[in-house]
């Protein structure tokens, strides 16, 4: 599994350079021997696929991936206050739960991310390796043991 890989192509993804984040992710894809990995890796592909083929407007703001970016930028209060309303309408959306987990952590607030970790993880198990790897929940290590 190529990790440093996968966090480039999640800096893509936060650029809003969706070509070169596909391109990354296919190549990861590709070469990966684990399925969890290899499936988390077509479904940034997917994204990068739906994003490519909006039409110009839809693209010039995409609060989910202004949040990443900022996110990466370790920025978290606008990230949190753009990812709640996405949130509300798809309050399933594992990958809008782990982000904002992650963002959480990272602010302090332990709990609040644990819970939204703990969702995250309940809708998609994959998200309990990422989150075991992810630098950002590195605030929840001693939680992270007991999942």
């Amino acid at each position: 599994m190529n990790i440093k890989g996968y966090e480039k192509g999640l800096g893509l993804l936060g650029k809003e350079n969706f070509k070169e984040a596909k391109s990354a992710f296919e190549k990861l894809a590709e070469k990966a021997a684990d399925a969890q990995f290899r499936e988390k890796c077509n479904s940034h592909v997917r994204y990068c696929n739906r994003k490519l083929n909006e039409p110009e407007a839809q693209m010039a703001f995409d609060p989910f991936a202004r949040a990443v970016f900022l996110i990466n930028k370790h920025q978290f209060e606008e990230p949190l206050a753009l990812l709640q309303p996405l949130l509300e309408k798809d309050p399933k959306n594992d990958v809008i739960l782990y982000t904002m987990a992650a963002a959480y952590s990272v602010k302090g607030e332990e709990q609040k991310a644990m819970e939204l970790l703990n969702k995250a993880i309940s809708l998609n198990p994959d998200n309990k390796f990422h989150a075991q790897r992810d630098e950002l929940l590195n605030q929840l290590e001693e939680n992270l043991k007991t999942l």
